[in-house]
């Protein structure tokens, strides 16, 4: 047996200081080793089976460390002298607080001074791989374990290329009995700071590598970053208000509360452990500032407190709040059974910069100067002190510890898109594809045109993802081509076309340069026009017109229909006219096209886990080399490093089949729910090939957890449609998306964010769908995912369609916990396809079309029995309106019906139809008005009762500016024969002060197509309507969605335009009553808060968008 050399040698100690990690101590005798625990961590906890008694953890160490463990070239190769080290450094704390001096010149870990004799009975360890970038780790026995973050590496780099080491720990040793407590403990690697190192953790005598490389990460990033958030402290969540609806929670002070790694480990019950499921929770400290703002729909004094009229900042549903609850729910049951753990997968945050509350300013105008993204985000005084980087990552990172610390709750964490977003879109993020007139999509054009890198990562996608349909059709064929094709030039044909896409966009603008001096040297006046386009493409390509272009504010602030993510106002539980108002004039911008950058996981791979994917064999022991002794397999996988949202290379859509035209396997369309374009990657399906070997050894469950769904409908299909309408649930699954036409469809309406790797693998190989068990025998019994937004239970089997000999996957279930109640899907019979609702903002479903895709659902995530399979959901609906607090949970029916209106017509929104107008036929006084329902509204018989707010404005005989609203009152009656119909009735004070509004109002004329003078017209100033509403009623097959919404103590207010077809009123006047079309139908009138309410702190919309705060 290899023996420990003599650490205190001058040659071990100048071997040694060649590794060194900078603020480590590099004189101390013997020579410190450092290492960087892998597993567990915070978002990769370590749960043991009560009684377990050996378990292993998995470390890297530095280089210099593998000759003196006595570790061997081979891999798995055993370390017998690694124990030497893992006495002096390893500790075992609370998951409290880690000491910050200690002794690690001995054995301290078991007491044993220099000989660490104790240690070596009670522990042992093999070299099992190296710390690189994508790379696959396998246990001692061979068996995958998990996958290496490429971001972990980067930020962890004292550390790459250095050697993996798995430490088995004989759980029945003294030093490790306090995990036996009711509480979490954390390992910890400690070492010796030098100076260096103090000054990154001051007061620290001692610390981990791990933290030290965090604190420094953190410093670089602050230090070349300036818009990185610079206190790196956790927030106080026991301090300050209950809630973050209007301030964040004070941030802590003290060393020991710098963000830092963590390494739990608790004993858990010897059972299959209930889990929770939280997706898609999305904190973002915007939600606290638009909690601040106190502009109202309607402005005045005199329109009194309704609560539907509170100032727009209190009907935020902030996400934090929320997320804080559902953890609180799934800690303590809620009256319900609880969790033992829970799995979070992904978009835990929106972006990684973001607005800082404490900074948006008090009054209406400094909030929407603060919001303009513009305008402040690059900004070199604005942009740090206004949006920095990492609040929103401090606040997940805090509230993830406090659930260790107070709920005791193990909490596995995978990353989503959402992790990687840097910027923020205004709050109704406005774009209209194919428009090169429309600011954000030119600006799409330009970054693309500009960027050799964008274009050669398309180029790439494209090659790689046809040769991936090619495959499926080729039998190999495209991999030999591909082989050859490497073997002569060093490069794969996707990788080839990337480089050549760049080294042509780099000569690009020196050619269009040339050739339009060229063109301008010739005497002609087609040569010259020519000359202008070509020097205007160079000007695209080099960069100096996307540079141009972003200067263009009040473009980038224009209306237009066309929203980059509709949903996003539906989101924070506010009408689009709300959450604009909140905000601001700058509400439509985007920023970017390509806000995607897989160099923001950073922060995530920091801070929760090095770990991208991972199985866990949960009470199995460490020697235990089948896992036949586990109690249940978990397998959470990551999203990976890259998406597609804009899915250029298949832009086709079954609309395009009526006419004739060959689809490919991808029907989804362009601009989609991101899909992960990475996944399943061969180490996933690895790892999931050894979920099932646990599964199959054991006999008990595996669960996936993933933030990509597998199965989830679109937006305007209903959950009925697996028995009204099951071509639209059906597709033939394929391993890529693009590349061969006449295929059957494999992305379509049945499967939106989905991967686009794989798929017919996964299916085959892991699914059980119906009475088909896969053909790797164990199946998954339960997936969960997010990133739909929309809750399900989705049961699938193979079928077939007349349309085609290839087996389908046919969806036969839909149903949805929440409204529908416990599901259940008894282990080993079927995969259930799980996706769970928001776990922060308001989530969405369509039962049966009864608000197209907007019927609003609290945040919520899922509970799994595993020992019984049955599915619930855990939510959370705490109401302002109903209850007093701050907070705003409930999904309120006023935002779905508003935007049944703000969608309509749209084809790929399901055609939804208008969903009130009024309207009046006939000359004269409107003593009533005819109230006309779509068949759907109609349907959900929620509207009982209309009122309309009209605005006096203008001088009075002193000269003083008026400005009064009247409430009219009309009663409301059903039509006689029309059930689709409601008449309004006014009364003479009514009509009285109707008249006055209309008098006191706007008179002007149409422009008619030729621009000239066309029919005259008087308006009312402002009016808005505002809609009694009560409870809907339930669906044709009794689900009642309704009875989780805000209804009855709300209401639905919009603008309304009330005129007249002349500029003078008379008993004659033909009126009209219509919600107007276009921007003032939508979002506020800037220029009337400006001109009537300036003393309120409104602004006008030119110096919101012009000038800073």
């Amino acid at each position: 047996m290899a023996t420990v050399p003599n650490l205190s040698s001058s040659a071990a100690n100048a071997q040694a200081s060649k590794n060194r990690i900078p603020g480590l101590c590099d004189c101390s005798e013997p020579s410190e080793k450092s290492a960087l625990i892998l597993y567990p961590s915070l978002g990769t906890p370590l749960m043991l089976k009560k009684g377990q008694s050996k378990c292993s953890i998995f470390i890297v160490g530095e280089k210099g460390l593998r000759s003196p463990a006595g570790a061997g070239g081979d891999i798995p190769a055993h370390a017998p002298n690694l124990h030497v080290f893992v006495d002096r450094h390893l500790r075992v704390y609370p998951i409290e607080k880690k000491d910050i001096q200690t002794d690690t010149t001995v054995g301290t870990l078991f007491g044993d001074g220099k000989t660490c004799d104790v240690a070596k009975q009670h522990l042992d360890a093999w070299r099992v791989g190296s710390f690189d970038a994508g790379a696959l780790i396998k246990d001692r026995h061979g068996r995958p374990f998990a996958t290496i973050a490429p971001m972990a590496v980067k930020v962890y780099k004292d550390l790459a290329g250095g050697d993996i080491y798995e430490v088995e720990l004989d759980l029945k040793a003294a030093p490790f009995k306090p995990i036996n407590g009711e509480s979490f403990m954390s390992f910890a690697w400690m070492v010796k700071l030098n100076d260096e190192g103090k000054k990154l953790i001051p007061g620290a005598t001692h610390a981990e590598p791990q933290d030290l490389m965090i604190a420094r990460f953190l410093k670089e990033q602050a230090d070349k970053d300036p818009y990185h958030f610079r206190n790196i402290h956790e927030f106080d969540l026991k301090k300050g208000a209950p809630h973050t609806a209007n301030a964040l929670p004070p941030q802590k002070s003290d060393t020991a509360d710098q963000l830092k790694s963590w390494h739990p480990v608790k004993y858990m019950p010897a059972r299959a452990l209930k889990l929770g499921h939280l997706s898609d929770v999305h904190v973002n400290v915007r939600h606290t500032a638009l909690g601040q703002s106190p502009a109202r729909v309607i402005e005045g004094e005199m329109v009194g407190e309704a609560a539907w009229n509170q100032p727009v900042g209190t009907k935020v549903c902030n996400a934090f709040d929320a997320l804080r609850q559902l953890f609180r729910n799934l800690a303590s049951g809620d009256g319900k059974e609880k969790a033992d753990a829970v799995l979070l997968t992904g978009d835990l945050i929106d972006f990684n910069r973001n607005i800082n509350p404490a900074e948006c300013g008090k009054s209406i105008g400094e909030q929407w100067k603060s919001f303009n993204l513009l305008n402040n985000i690059h900004d070199k005084a604005n942009g740090p002190r206004l949006y920095p980087r990492g609040l929103d990552d401090m606040l997940v990172f805090s509230l993830v510890r406090a659930v260790y610390r107070e709920h005791k709750l193990p909490v596995f964490m995978t990353s989503g898109n959402h992790e990687a977003y840097q910027v923020p879109y205004g709050i109704s993020a406005r774009v209209e594809a194919g428009d090169m007139e429309n600011w954000a999509f030119k600006l799409g054009v330009l970054e693309t045109a500009s960027d050799p890198a964008k274009l050669g990562e398309i180029a790439k996608a494209t090659v790689s993802a046809s040769g991936g349909a090619l495959r499926e059709q080729a039998q190999g064929t495209v991999d030999k081509t591909a082989g050859w094709f490497k073997s002569a030039t060093g490069l794969d044909p996707s990788e080839a076309a990337e480089r050549a896409a760049q080294r042509a966009a780099k000569a690009a603008p020196g050619i269009a340069r040339d050739v339009a001096e060229r063109l301008r040297g010739i005497d002609d006046d087609r040569a010259r026009s020519l000359a202008k386009k070509v020097e205007s493409a160079g000007q695209a390509m080099d960069g100096s017109e996307l540079a141009k272009h972003l200067k263009e504010l009040e473009a980038a602030s224009k209306w237009t229909r066309g929203k980059a993510n509709e949903g996003m106002s539906r989101d924070h539980n506010m009408t689009v006219y709300e959450a604009c108002l909140a905000y601001g004039p700058t509400y439509g911008q985007a920023l970017t096209g390509f806000n995607f950058d897989g160099g923001q996981f950073d922060w995530f791979y920091a801070l929760f886990t090095p770990l991208a994917d991972i199985v866990v064999a949960y009470g199995a022991e460490s020697d235990d080399a089948t896992g036949a002794g586990a109690l249940q397999v978990i397998a959470p996988m990551g999203w990976g490093t890259n998406e597609n949202f804009k899915n250029l290379g298949e832009m086709a859509d079954d609309a395009l089949k009526k006419k004739g035209i060959p689809l490919g396997v991808d029907r989804q369309g362009a601009g989609i729910l991101p899909r992960a374009t990475e996944s399943w990657s061969t180490s996933q399906f690895e790892l999931l090939t050894q979920a099932q070997a646990f599964k199959k050894a054991s006999g008990k469950t595996l669960t996936v957890a993933s933030h990509f769904t597998i199965v989830s409908f679109d937006e305007p299909v209903p959950l009925t449609s697996v028995k009204d309408n099951v071509d639209l649930v059906r597709f033939w699954p394929h391993n890529s998306t693009t590349g061969v036409p006449n295929l059957e469809a494999g992305f379509n309406k049945a499967n939106v964010g989905t991967c686009e790797r794989g798929l017919n693998d996964y299916f085959e190989r892991y699914v059980r769908a119906g009475r088909q068990r896969p053909k790797g025998a164990a199946q998954v019994d339960w997936h969960f995912s997010g990133h739909s937004h929309r809750s399900a239970v989705y049961k699938a089997q193979w079928s077939r369609s007349g349309d085609s000999d290839k087996p389908c996957v046919e969806i036969v279930s839909a149903r949805d916990p929440g409204v529908h109640g416990k599901q259940t899907v008894a282990p080993d019979t079927q995969t259930a396809l799980i996706v769970s609702s928001c776990g922060g903002p308001i989530g969405y479903q369509n039962f049966d079309g009864e608000l197209s895709a907007w019927t609003g659902r609290p945040p919520a995530g899922s509970l799994l029995d595993c020992a019984t399979g049955v599915i619930q959901q855990v939510s959370t609906h705490r109401s302002r309106v109903e209850d007093g607090k701050a907070y705003n949970e409930k999904p309120r029916l006023a935002v779905a019906l508003d935007y049944l209106w703000v969608m309509r017509s749209l084809p790929a929104k399901g055609d939804i139809k208008d969903p009130i107008y009024l309207l009046r036929h006939k000359e004269g006084f409107p003593t009533t008005i005819d109230v006309y329902m779509s068949p759907q509204v109609t349907k959900l018989g929620c509207i009982v009762g209309m009122a309309i707010w009209v605005f006096e404005g203008g001088k009075n005989a002193k000269k003083e500016q008026v400005r009064k609203w009247t409430r009219l009152s009309p009663s409301w009656a059903k039509h006689p024969t029309d059930p689709e119909r409601a008449i309004l009735s006014l009364g003479g004070p009514d009509l009285v002060a109707l008249n006055a509004a209309m008098i006191a109002g706007v008179a002007g004329q149409y422009k008619d197509q030729s621009g000239r003078g066309g029919a005259k017209y008087r308006k009312v100033r402002q009016a808005f309507c505002e809609v009694a509403l009560q409870a809907p009623a339930p669906t044709k097959a009794g689900d009642d969605w309704g009875k989780d919404m805000l209804c009855d103590k709300d209401a639905w207010v919009f603008p309304l335009e009330i005129s007249i077809a002349d500029e003078t009123l008379s008993p004659r006047s033909l009126w009209q009553f219509t919600r107007p079309n276009g921007e003032r139908g939508e979002v506020p009138d800037w220029d009337f808060l400006a001109e009537y309410f300036g003393d309120k702190g409104y602004v006008s919309a030119k110096e919101a968008i012009k000038t800073r705060i």
